[in-house]
């Protein structure tokens, strides 16, 4: 990711050369050629090669811009959902503009949510988002040839340029987005919709789905005669799209209410099994799916508090003013994948204002500091100290002005109301990923959630729950369950924090810039024979090989189409 920012960075502070549409290399366009794999990369490659009339895009572009000609037309990235691009007219106007890949969502429905979801946003909350000056979500009905959407860039840099500032803290540009960060997050709290889903231009969904009012009676929010333009239609999760899952009738919402989401994840889970060729593991799968379904209507309340949120407030996501001295906040980009959701399921600590605790510093009540065992600090760096105490004061103050200015969702946020609920929902984000990430998960969200159930229905003095918990799950079974939890979890990460060290992030079948593949290629394979060298028997041989995360041929989220 940081490479990425680097790279997206260089490309949008230098003027690019100029260019002739006669010279360009389409293929480069088309293809992944910033980016490579370590494991996988002939289906990882494939799947991401989107090809598409350059020069009715070009032209599509400059009409959108008001100008004459398109002077600059550069890829910015290869990434993992979408391709990027930047482009310059001779009027000043410059554009980002992204060309969807089959792994990001469905096709129509992901672009048009997206167009839709941004217009909302920025017309109906004013909100600082793109506005997309041009777009279109079927291939099939633009000279394009394929689904863009072009935006006014918005002029800054991302805020994770300054995660290792020494600008004074009482200056960190962190701390001074605070302020916009929190009306945000507090305008979208308040806004409850009617309906479980994404939203969309009402032209773009079924006519039945058109008359649904958008906002829950109860909204903080009122009706105006701009939101009469959208409306809430399917769900874009990739759940109910992806490896195949397109073709199966199923229920997609919009949904009423929680228990009805729950049940259409039953039903999309049961019927993606069926054509599974293990008849060991579908029929273990269904009858977890038959206890999901008894839990169903159980877990939660029957809460009207349906949002949307930001689905990756990071850092990068963020864009500041970089030449203010107080770096403002310009705008919040990448709303991709925005769903509307129960609260409890979408209000978290934006990942920009998270940091993992060190063991240097110590938090209260009046904020962080460092601890004062002189011993401790002995041998430590002092700047990775410093920089921990900075990411401490940041989201030490996240809290404070989410407590002081936000109660209502400060209980969903950071209290143990939140956490009951997210355990209480955590069956509801597993169900549908047992052939991604394993039954025992399932399981263990069954055990967490059966955990949470006593502050749900209350308990009596010995804290047993007043209410019993809708499955029966023995002593003898929850320990069986987290055991094997625990074991998968442990070996599903345990070449995580290696990998990392030597830039790959997890889970993306070591998805490394394209001038760094040969040398962390070998880097990797030194990593494996050491472990494989330290190991004392067979037995752990076989763990390493078992676990290895970049296997040629290994099922991979990220190779999975959603067309």
């Amino acid at each position: 990711m940081i490479g990425a920012l680097k790279q997206i960075r260089r490309c949008l502070t230098t003027s690019s050369t100029p260019f002739s549409r006669k010279t360009i290399n389409r293929e480069e366009l088309f293809s992944v050629t910033t980016e490579r794999w370590l494991c996988n990369e002939e289906i990882e490659r494939a799947i991401r090669y989107v090809a598409f009339d350059v020069d009715a895009f070009l032209d599509v572009a400059t009409k959108a811009a008001g100008a004459r000609e398109c002077i600059s037309f550069d890829k910015l990235q290869d990434g993992s959902m979408n391709r990027a691009f930047s482009l310059r007219f001779d009027n000043s106007v410059e554009f980002i503009a992204k060309i969807p890949y089959p792994v990001v969502g469905p096709t129509h429905y992901c672009t048009a949510s997206e167009v839709a979801t941004l217009d909302y946003l920025r017309t109906e909350q004013g909100l600082p988002v793109p506005h997309v000056r041009a777009w279109c979500s079927r291939a099939e009905e633009t000279p394009v040839g394929a689904e863009y959407i072009m935006y006014d860039k918005i002029q800054g840099i991302p805020l994770y340029s300054f995660d290792k500032t020494t600008i004074p803290l009482e200056d960190d540009p962190y701390l001074n987005v605070l302020g916009l960060v929190r009306r945000i997050q507090s305008r979208l709290a308040r806004t409850w919709f009617s309906c479980i889903g994404n939203i969309y231009y009402k032209e773009d969904v079924s006519e039945a789905l058109r008359a649904q009012p958008l906002y829950h009676p109860d909204s903080f929010i009122r009706p105006s005669g701009n939101c009469s333009r959208f409306c809430i239609g399917p769900t874009i999760d990739r759940e109910f799209w992806r490896g195949g899952r397109a073709s199966l009738n199923i229920d997609r919402g919009p949904w009423p209410d929680f228990h009805s989401y729950m049940l259409a994840l039953a039903a999309c889970a049961r019927a993606f099994i069926v054509s599974l060729e293990d008849t060991k593991f579908r029929r273990t799968y269904e009858a977890i799916i038959s206890d999901f379904e008894r839990l169903a209507p159980n877990l939660l309340p029957l809460d009207p508090r349906f949002i949307l949120w930001h689905p990756d407030l990071h850092a990068s996501n963020i864009i500041v003013d970089e030449k203010s001295e107080i770096h403002e906040l310009r705008g919040v980009i990448d709303w991709q994948g925005a769903t509307i959701l129960p609260s409890y399921m979408q209000v978290e600590v934006p990942p920009a204002f998270v940091t993992e605790p060190h063991p240097l510093v110590v938090v209260t009540d009046d904020g962080p500091d460092l601890t004062q065992d002189s011993a401790a600090l002995e041998g430590v760096q002092p700047r990775d100290v410093e920089q921990a105490l900075r990411r401490a004061w940041r989201q030490w103050a996240h809290e404070r002005i989410m407590r002081d200015e936000d109660k209502h969702i400060v209980r969903e946020m950071y209290d143990v109301e939140g956490v009951v609920k997210r355990a209480l929902s955590g069956p509801a984000r597993a169900i549908t990923r047992g052939d991604a990430e394993g039954l025992a998960t399932i399981r263990s969200s069954f055990l967490t959630a059966k955990q949470a159930w006593r502050f749900k229905v209350g308990a009596d003095e010995q804290g047993i729950p007043l209410q019993s918990f809708p499955l029966t799950i023995s002593d003898a079974e929850a320990e069986q369950i987290e055991s094997e939890a625990g074991d998968c979890v442990r070996e599903r990460t345990m070449w995580d924090d290696r990998l990392q060290n030597l830039g790959i992030v997890p889970d993306t079948d070591g998805m490394v810039g394209a001038a760094r593949y040969d040398e962390t290629k070998q880097a990797v394979e030194n990593l494996r024979q050491t472990a494989l060298a330290a190991a004392t028997s067979q037995e752990e041989k076989d763990l390493i090989a078992r676990t290895w995360p970049l296997q040629e041929g290994k099922p991979s989220l990220l190779a999975e189409s959603c067309y």
